[in-house]
């Protein structure tokens, strides 16, 4: 009996991998402009206004990469606000000399955050700032945006097709260790589900909504207690009837590199909170996934070597057949990154991602505090913020 529900969780898996690629794999190939792209809509006269809001902390390469995209949009009008925490942040002067000579783009000090996230604080500081605009538009720092990301973004939502569009960001792998590796699949199931119908909804990457919507489905309260920002987003206003357009061709790049297993399994750990605090029932449902494919990993690999070691059987040849065709998907899902590694790193991070989500999701069981750029949030299943736990010298 449990040979025949072992087989049938093997033939479950990879049809759900190979369905997830078939659906995803046009948008990571709009993405990244394979076949053409099509050419951007000029945008309305007179143009809406445009508020573009970007939350970061920190002075790294990469959110000076990312400054610098953002502030080299074309084709669309707009004001930009780069909102810190403190005046101090070491973001202040990536983004004061970004900024210099220019009179459309501004620095905001918000303050420390006390019943929401910080980042939603100052999204929140950023959307007052901004006053009366027609569209809003939330960026992420630290990827890099191409010229006419913003245009592309906005489009649907000027021509009226749209109050709401989105679009996820894309890792690109900059070395060959399998912790970047499995980082890039991840964050590619991601964006593959963001693309598929009826699941699309702001996750990572940038969003634009119009300031009535915005104002007037009461986004500004949820944001005010909520423990993440673009998550508590999407299901609250898919409730009320809204659902996001997904952009691909707008998606902005992540350039990855010197990832570490560590480091991966505490972003990816994150995410799955994110389904836990704002989505509890389908957190709770999604339990099945991770712990169907950690049993039918362990039954396969538990099989092939009980046949390695006392007599190659049918059960052993149809173990070795799935973890050799599940490892097959990993050069198969790797193909649609630029980024050429050789295909047993791409077979081993895509087989090691699958068995180590297992461990990120059992994480999700036993903690409800979720910790974000050195800050601390006890958090409700509703996704709001319970507390905010700072260390005594982090005032």
């Amino acid at each position: 009996m449990w040979l025949n529900l072992l087989f049938l969780g093997m033939a479950a898996h990879l049809a759900v991998l190979l369905l997830l690629y078939a659906v995803g794999a046009p948008a990571v190939r709009a993405a990244r402009g394979l076949g053409g792209r099509p050419p951007v809509p000029p945008p309305p006269v007179p143009q809406p206004s445009v508020a573009m809001i970007v939350p970061l902390t920190g002075d790294t390469p990469a959110v000076r990469r990312g400054l610098a995209s953002l502030l080299a949009q074309k084709g669309v009008a707009r004001e930009s606000w780069f909102v810190i925490r403190d005046a101090d942040d070491p973001a202040a002067r990536a983004v004061e000399e970004a900024i210099r000579g220019r009179n459309d783009a501004h620095l905001l000090v918000a303050g420390p955050a006390a019943a929401c996230c910080q980042k939603n604080h100052s999204l929140l500081a950023g959307i007052r700032a901004a006053g009366d605009v027609d569209i809003l538009v939330f960026c992420d720092s630290g990827h890099v945006a191409a010229p006419d990301f913003l245009a592309r973004l906005l489009a649907p939502v000027f021509r009226g097709e749209t109050v709401l569009s989105t679009t996820h960001r894309r890792v690109v792998p900059g070395d060959g260790r399998l912790a970047t590796l499995a980082h890039y699949f991840a964050a590619l199931a991601v964006m593959m589900l963001q693309n598929a119908p009826l699941l699309a909804q702001p996750w990572g990457g940038a969003t634009a909504i119009r300031r009535k919507t915005f104002v007037g489905e009461g986004l500004e309260a949820v944001w005010a207690r909520g423990v993440v920002d673009d998550f508590t987003l999407g299901p609250h206003l898919a409730r009320r009837g809204i659902r996001a357009l997904p952009v691909p061709e707008a998606c902005p790049t992540t350039p990855l590199s010197s990832q570490t297993w560590r480091a991966w399994a505490d972003w990816w750990t994150r995410q799955l909170f994110y389904l836990k605090f704002c989505m509890p029932l389908a957190w709770l449902a999604a339990t099945l996934v991770p712990l169907t494919a950690g049993a039918v990993l362990a039954g396969a690999c538990w099989t092939l070597c009980a046949g390695l070691f006392g007599g190659f059987g049918s059960e052993a040849l149809a173990s070795a057949a799935y973890l050799g065709l599940l490892a097959a998907l990993g050069p198969l899902f790797g193909s649609l990154s630029e980024s050429r590694r050789p295909p047993w790193r791409w077979a081993l991070a895509f087989v090691l991602m699958q068995a180590l989500s297992v461990a990120c999701y059992a994480r999700t069981w036993t903690a409800n505090t979720l910790t974000w750029r050195g800050i601390r949030y006890k958090a409700r299943l509703d996704g709001s913020v319970a507390a905010v736990l700072r260390d005594p010298d982090d005032s």
